[in-house]
Order: C-alpha cells, then sequence, then structure tokens
C-alpha cells in the first residue's frame, strides 16, 4: 500500500463517497446502464475505472463459456461468440449492491493515480501476467486513464512498437518518465474540490503528516493579481426617481406655462458615466407637476417596490425564515394520511418504529445525511422498494426541511 496515505482513512473515504454517489443514483433508478456509469460522477477516472472493471469481469464470464468438448477456435464460434458479447455488452445493467463495491474501489485507486503516481504506476506494472508488458495491455491501460494519461502514454511511445517488453524494463521507463516529466503531472487541488462536493475531504486525516503539509493552500498577497480571474463588466445602475417637487399655489401660478421637456432632455438627465463618473447633479421634476392643493399636507411618496429591492437589514429574519422555521419539524410536515402510510408502508405498522425514525432525522443538519439513513439503514431494515410513492414523499418532505 502507498506510504502516503492512512490506509484506514482511504478506504473509510472510499466507501464513503461511493455510498453517497450510489445513494444519489439509486434514488430514481433499480439499475445503472453503461453509458450512465460513463457519467456517474463529476471526475471521469473514477467513472473510467468502474467501465475499465466490469470489463475485467466480463471477459472472465465469457471464459467460463469455453469447454474442452467444442472447438471454440472455429470461425464460426468465434464470430457468433464475439457478436453475442457485443450485443450484451450493449445492455450493462447494474444493481447498486453490485455497482458500490466496484465505485469504492474505483475511487481508492484514482485518489493513490492522483497522490501518488509512481506508487500507482509501479504496483500496475509489477501485477502484469508473466511480468510482461504487452502492447494489447498497455493500449487497454491508457484507454481506460484520464489522471496523468501522460504516463501510459509516454510508456507506448518508448514500447516503440515492440509487441511486449518485460516489466523490470517497463519499470525502467518509468522512472524516467517521473523524473524527466515531473513538472508535467497533474496537480491534485482540482479534484479535491470534485470529491468534496459529495463527501469533503480532509487531507489531514486522509494523509499522513508530511505528505498532506505540500497540498495545503499558501497564504496569498493581495497585491498578486490573479490573470485569470473573470473580468467584472461594469455595472450600470439606473438614476434614482426624481422626488417630487411641492411648491406653494401662489408660486406656481406665477410661474409661466413650460413646454414639456424633449426626448434629448430625458436621455440626458439619467446619463451614467461608466468610467468613475458621477450621476448629474440635482435632477429636476417634470414641468407639468400636479398642483398641490394645500402646503400643509404631507409630501406625496412615490412606489419603488415595482422597480427597487427591498433590503432587508441583517439580522431582520424576513418571511422565508420565518416559514422554514415554522416547518423545522419533520414531524409537523407530514399529514395525518401520509402519516398513517409511512408507518403501514414502510415500518411494517409499528408506529413506535416510525416514531423512533422521524425523531432521529429530526436530529441531522443536512439532506445528504437524512438520505443516507433512510437509504441504508431503514430501506435495508424494513426492505423499502426504493420507487415507491411513499419513499419518494418522504425524501421530498427531507427535502423541504434541509
Amino acid at each position: 500500500m502507498s506510504n502516503k496515505f492512512n490506509t484506514n482513512a482511504l478506504n473509510e473515504y472510499s466507501k464513503s463517497y461511493a455510498r453517497r454517489v450510489a445513494a444519489d443514483f439509486y434514488h430514481a433508478h433499480t439499475t445503472i446502464s453503461g453509458k450512465q456509469i460513463l457519467n456517474l460522477t463529476p471526475i471521469q477516472q473514477v467513472n473510467l475505472f468502474v467501465v475499465s472493471t466490469l470489463f475485467d469481469k466480463w471477459k472472465g464470464e465469457v471464459e467460463k463459456f469455453r469447454s474442452p468438448y467444442f472447438d471454440f477456435s472455429n470461425p464460426e464460434v468465434e464470430e457468433a461468440l464475439r457478436s453475442f458479447m457485443n450485443v450484451v455488452s450493449q445492455h450493462i445493467a447494474v444493481r447498486r449492491e453490485h455497482l458500490e463495491p466496484l465505485l469504492a474501489d474505483a475511487t481508492r485507486r484514482t485518489l493513490i493515480a492522483l497522490f501518488d503516481p509512481r506508487f500507482y504506476y509501479d504496483d500496475l506494472l509489477r501485477n502484469q501476467p508473466d511480468f510482461t508488458l504487452t502492447a494489447d495491455s498497455l493500449k487497454h491501460i491508457n484507454r481506460y486513464t484520464q489522471v496523468n494519461k501522460l504516463i501510459p502514454m509516454t510508456l507506448e511511445q518508448k514500447m516503440n512498437g515492440r509487441p511486449f517488453v518485460y516489466v523490470n524494463q517497463a519499470l525502467g521507463f518509468l522512472d524516467e518518465i517521473l523524473t524527466q516529466r515531473a513538472h508535467d503531472l497533474e496537480r491534485p487541488e482540482k479534484y479535491i474540490e470534485l470529491f468534496s462536493e459529495k463527501v469533503a475531504m480532509d487531507l489531514s486525516t486522509l494523509l499522513r503528516g508530511q505528505v498532506a503539509e505540500n497540498y495545503a493552500p499558501t497564504a496569498k498577497s493581495f497585491f498578486d493579481l490573479d490573470e485569470d480571474a473573470p473580468k467584472q463588466s461594469p455595472v450600470l445602475v439606473p438614476p434614482p426617481p426624481p422626488a417630487p417637487v411641492v411648491q406653494p399655489v401662489a408660486e406656481q401660478s406665477a410661474l409661466p406655462d413650460s413646454p414639456p421637456p424633449s426626448d434629448d432632455d430625458v436621455h440626458t438627465s439619467g446619463t451614467v458615466a461608466i468610467n468613475g463618473g458621477a450621476y448629474q447633479a440635482d435632477p429636476t421634476a417634470p414641468a407639468n407637476q400636479p398642483n398641490v392643493l394645500s402646503t400643509n399636507a404631507p409630501a406625496p411618496t412615490m412606489s419603488t417596490s415595482a422597480s427597487t429591492p427591498t433590503v432587508v437589514p441583517e439580522g431582520v429574519a424576513t418571511l422565508g425564515d420565518s416559514l422554514q422555521k415554522a416547518s423545522g419539524s419533520i414531524a409537523k410536515s407530514i399529514s395525518l394520511n401520509q402519516k398513517f402510510r409511512f408507518i403501514n408502508q414502510l415500518f411494517n405498522g409499528s408506529a413506535e418504529a416510525y416514531n423512533e425514525a422521524i425523531a432521529e432525522l429530526d436530529q441531522l443538519t443536512n439532506y445528504g445525511q437524512a438520505l443516507d439513513l433512510i437509504s441504508y439503514r431503514y430501506a435495508n431494515q424494513f426492505m423499502w422498494n426504493m420507487e415507491s410513492d411513499e419513499v419518494s414523499e418522504l425524501v421530498e418532505i427531507l427535502k423541504r426541511r434541509f
């Protein structure tokens, strides 16, 4: 095993990641197809490792067809067997209990290939049959490798068309590649973010002390401008609506009638300078402002609810917050009819088991924990059909709750 990892932490993380991915997918599906596996996770290498393992298992199953009583080298038999394999391969259908172990192993292999490529490829080469690396085997490795693909590609170049090389020679090639192309190897940081979208990755637990420090984020100076950061476009803020001017009746009657503002005046009064300029000061009210009968009456206010968003001061509870808090208890979100259906259909008629489950779900802090709890404990304990209406309704309630 790679000495860069804490073995128990690596295995536990791989299983946790596989459980979460499988729970999310099999919530709405009974089986998974080959095309769906290729898009199962955002980390393409994990998906490819799963498909590669399925391919190896499929080859092993086909070998069982061979019998000493039949000539499998006959061209017609070979063609029929090849056609059969191709047809069946287009109808991959894997249930959760069979996929999850493959997914955990693919996750573990991906992490080793990322953080310790030397160990990963050294182990891969040493396990080749007859201590020989064939061109066909390397082609298969290349096909299902996405992380640090330059390593198998360069190995293929160094074989220079030979049908095979012995593993000790391939290990020499590997050492040359890792020495000369170390700066071209992929950094794990972007993959850490992708893994953490499902299950948070703690490098201090996953990796041994000194190794974890190599991937710790370093402090960045304010003056180190990020040239790759997307440029922010200037935001044009519409000018505030002009406040109505209240004048005494006597003054307004003395003023001559003013012509209505022209289109040019309207556009000019609302001009915004993009490069640091300000709005024109003191916008004036339209000349055809209606008269006000009494100067003692309060000044009319203009409603901006249709165009100006309301800013809620920090710390003030909104209506959405109040509604969310009101629906904080899962039990309160379940109607009486749903409660009886859940008890009868999901908990085998046991109201006590139902109440214990709801109480435990109420103690959780996020949707992922709740989904794992019902998927792994209650679904197995009470043999749920994950496609039933009752399970779907319960999941929707949990989504609203969290």
